[in-house]
């Protein structure tokens, strides 16, 4: 994944997490959301990375994975993707460390 892509969804992640927070965290839809996106992304990954699709659909997958790994960052442990962790805590903080080398 491109670094300005990298940088941009990490900051979307962190947005997603402090919103499911306000919410006491992700839901059962949330999570069902989640597996669908894992769905969308094996179909049409493509376009997330590469751009093209319909008008709306690369910013439409972008935002849903965010927020799918918002979801699997208050999995106990965290999630790690595209280099960096994320790890939420219902009552908490928000932790992650980027793994990308500069």
């Amino acid at each position: 994944m491109s670094d300005l892509l990298s940088d941009a969804m990490g900051a979307a992640v962190f947005l997603q997490i402090e919103m499911l927070k306000e919410r006491g965290g992700p839901t059962d839809e949330d999570m069902k959301k989640a597996q669908e996106t894992s769905d969308m992304l094996g179909e049409r990954g493509d376009i997330l990375l590469c751009g093209g699709g319909k008008k709306g659909e690369r910013a439409e997958l972008f935002n849903r994975t965010a927020h799918s790994i918002a979801c699997l960052a208050f999995v106990p442990g965290g999630v790690t993707i595209f280099g960096a962790t994320f790890e939420a805590k219902r009552n908490g903080g928000t932790d992650a460390e980027d793994k990308r080398k500069s």
